[in-house]
């Protein structure tokens, strides 16, 4: 592989896990859902998008639609089963609802191996429709995903950044940070979750096809759970809460990773290297943790002086509410 060519293969899976990490910051940084699902919904944006797109498959369901509506029916589908897999899930809290959004993500991967007319079973699809190609193939193609995958990171940060600026924003920490006192200040916080999950399973619809056009396969073992910890690591590793963060994360997990993978070893030792690439990772993890936790852009010095003021403003709001109604409970018995 050429030097251009490696660069060109990192820089796309750089902007397709940036894109991801940043909508799980929406998730969990902000909304305080740590949600171990990824790569289910990654699942069913990528199989959908395939099975609607695919041509030349003898398979159950293949329309052969353009890439382009199979890009948004990736995305109302994975917003409608976001949707059907959050009324029940987001009703536990914290580890019940990791240990839910984990097995719906294990379930949907068993279903996409046995569910051979419509998935192709464990052999999938090797041949696929290139999301957005205008006829272009081989190395032009790859120069235009990279383009459009970088494209589709900005689309997501310019959005994620006007979504924290916003009320919705602030009712997202508010809820996360002290519910009782979000629920007092008239917040929804069960609509507001379930709206955060499917808006989050939406955006991950959209994305799935280009890391599918970078993959060149759709295989059940590709949405295996590393995919979901990988997401997680670049988010731990770029600072949770934070806005440009995720990105920072996801491109220096993706480089450090590409790196070591790209060491020259003799081919004996070939194997031991593979061995030590996870070991690798959490060798950074936990170093990270332990000198740096907060990561490489905390969530304080990402909305500043202005934002803690205004969290200081609510707190001081709510204990203000909360001792008027204490008095006035007093009144009343009075």
């Amino acid at each position: 592989m050429s030097n251009w060519s490696f660069w060109l293969n990192v820089l796309t899976l750089m902007g397709v896990y940036s894109a991801l990490t940043m909508v799980l910051n929406v998730e969990a940084g902000w909304g305080g859902m740590w949600d171990l699902g990824i790569a289910g919904l990654f699942a069913v944006g990528s199989y959908t998008y395939t099975i609607l797109t695919i041509t030349g498959f003898e398979v159950s369901i293949a329309p052969g639609w353009p890439s382009w509506t199979g890009i948004l029916a990736a995305m109302a589908m994975t917003g409608i089963v976001a949707f059907l897999v959050g009324l029940p899930s987001l009703r536990a809290r914290r580890e019940y609802f990791l240990i839910i959004t984990f097995a719906f993500a294990e379930v949907f991967r068993q279903l996409a191996i046995n569910w051979g007319d419509i998935t192709n079973g464990t052999v999938g699809f090797n041949t696929l429709t290139k999301p957005l190609s205008f006829g272009l193939t081989g190395d032009d193609y790859r120069n235009l995903l990279l383009g459009l995958t970088w494209v589709i990171v900005i689309l997501v940060f310019v959005l994620t950044r006007r979504l924290s600026r916003s009320s919705y924003g602030r009712a997202l920490r508010a809820m996360r940070d002290n519910e009782p006192a979000a629920v007092s200040l008239g917040i929804r916080v069960s609509r507001l979750r379930l709206q955060t999950f499917v808006f989050a399973g939406v955006l991950m619809g959209g994305i799935a096809p280009f890391y599918l056009a970078w993959l060149d396969i759709v295989q059940p073992h590709v949405f295996e759970s590393q995919l979901t910890f990988t997401v997680w690591t670049a988010l731990v590793l770029g600072g949770i809460g934070s806005r440009f963060g995720p990105v920072m994360g996801a491109v220096a997990l993706i480089l450090f990773t590409e790196l070591i993978e790209r060491i020259d070893v003799p081919l004996s030792l070939r194997q031991l290297l593979v061995a030590v690439h996870p070991l690798a990772i959490g060798l950074l993890l936990v170093l990270l943790l332990r000198f740096r936790p907060q990561g490489i852009i905390s969530e304080n010095k990402t909305f500043g002086a202005r934002s803690r003021a205004e969290i200081s403003i609510l707190g001081d709001f709510t204990a203000s509410f909360s001792d008027f109604k204490t008095a006035l409970g007093r009144l009343l018995r009075r």
